[in-house]
C-alpha cells in the first residue's frame, strides 16, 4: 500500500503527466505545419497564464523577491534543453517509443539520488535499473525493420537526461524554491531563450491552431507543476512509478489520435520497463511497512 503521506503528490504527478503528453500530443499535430521553435516559444509563452495565477495566488504579487536567480537561470535552461530535445523526438517516433524511452528519465534520477542524494539503492535497484533500460533498448527496436528514427530515439534520451537532471537539482536545493516559482521561472527561461532562437521568424497561424498551441500551453504549465511538485515531495523510486501513467496515456493517445499501433517490440519493451517500476515501487513499499 501507499503511504499515506505519499496519496496526494502520487496522484497530483500522475495529474501532470496526463496533462504532458496532451501537450506533447498537441505540438506533434501543429508539428507538421510549424517550425519547432515557434511552437515551443508560443507553448512556453501560454504556459505563463495559469504558473502566473498559481504563483500569485500563494506566493502574493511580490513573489519575485527572495528568488535565488541564480538556480532558476541554471535550473531553467536545462529544463528547456529537455523541453527541447524530447519535442524534437516526439515530431519523429510513435508516441509508443516516445515513452518508453522517456521513462529512462526516473531511472537516471535513481542513480542520480544514490550519488547526489545518498538515497538508498541495492540489488534489487540495480536489476530494475538494467530491465528498464534493456526494455528502452528493444522498445526503440535498433536493429529492426520497423525503421525507428534513432535520431529521434537519441533526442528524447537526451531529454529524459535533462529530465532528470532538472529533477535533481530540485530535489537537492528543495529549501531555494517553492514547486510554483521553479515552474514560473523555468518557463520564463524558456519563453527568452526559444524567442531568440526563433530569430524574430514567425509563421501566421490560423485561429483554431492559435486555440490548440493556447491549450496545449496551459496543459503544460498545469503540468510542469504538479511534477514538480511530485519530484519534490516523492521518493524517486514512488515518483517513477508516476511515470507509467505517461507510458499508457501516451500509447493511448497514438492509438486515437494518430492511428500508430505499437509494434510487438514495443509491447515486449514497454513489459521490462514496466516490470523494472513494480520491482521498485515493491522495494520501497516493503522498506516502509519494514
Amino acid at each position: 500500500m501507499l503511504s499515506k503521506s505519499y496519496f496526494f503528490p502520487f496522484f497530483i504527478s500522475i495529474g501532470g503527466y496526463v496533462f504532458m503528453v496532451s501537450m506533447d500530443t498537441v505540438i506533434k499535430v501543429l508539428g507538421s505545419s510549424y517550425p519547432i521553435l515557434q511552437l515551443l516559444f508560443l507553448n512556453a509563452l501560454f504556459s505563463l497564464i495559469p504558473l502566473t495565477y498559481l504563483i500569485i495566488k500563494n506566493h502574493g504579487f511580490r513573489f519575485y523577491k527572495n528568488q535565488n536567480y541564480k538556480f532558476q537561470i541554471i535550473r531553467g535552461f536545462i529544463h528547456t534543453l529537455g523541453f527541447l530535445f524530447v519535442l524534437m523526438g516526439v515530431l519523429r517516433l510513435p508516441l509508443s517509443v516516445v515513452y518508453p524511452v522517456l521513462f529512462t528519465s526516473p531511472l537516471m534520477l535513481l542513480m542520480m539520488s544514490y550519488f547526489y542524494l545518498n538515497e538508498n539503492i541495492n540489488q534489487i535497484r540495480v536489476i530494475a535499473i538494467f530491465l528498464g533500460f534493456f526494455g528502452i533498448l528493444i522498445s526503440a527496436e535498433p536493429f529492426g525493420a520497423n525503421q525507428i528514427s534513432l535520431i529521434g530515439v537519441l533526442f528524447v534520451f537526451i531529454g529524459a537526461f535533462c529530465i532528470a537532471l532538472t529533477n535533481l537539482l530540485t530535489r537537492k536545493y528543495i529549501n531555494l524554491s517553492s514547486s510554483f516559482s521553479a515552474a514560473f521561472f523555468s518557463m520564463v527561461v524558456s519563453v527568452i531563450i526559444f524567442y531568440i532562437s526563433m530569430k524574430f521568424i514567425f509563421i501566421p497561424m490560423t485561429f483554431i491552431d492559435l486555440l490548440l498551441s493556447l491549450f496545449g500551453g496551459i496543459l503544460a504549465g498545469l503540468g510542469i507543476s504538479a511534477i514538480i511538485y511530485g519530484s519534490r515531495m516523492l521518493p524517486a523510486s514512488i515518483y517513477g512509478m508516476t511515470s507509467f501513467f505517461q507510458l499508457i496515456y501516451g500509447i493511448i493517445l497514438g492509438l486515437l489520435i494518430f492511428q500508430q499501433l505499437p509494434t510487438f517490440f514495443n509491447y515486449i519493451g514497454i513489459i521490462f520497463v514496466m516490470i523494472a517500476g513494480i520491482l521498485l515501487f515493491y522495494f520501497d513499499r516493503s522498506k516502509n511497512e519494514s
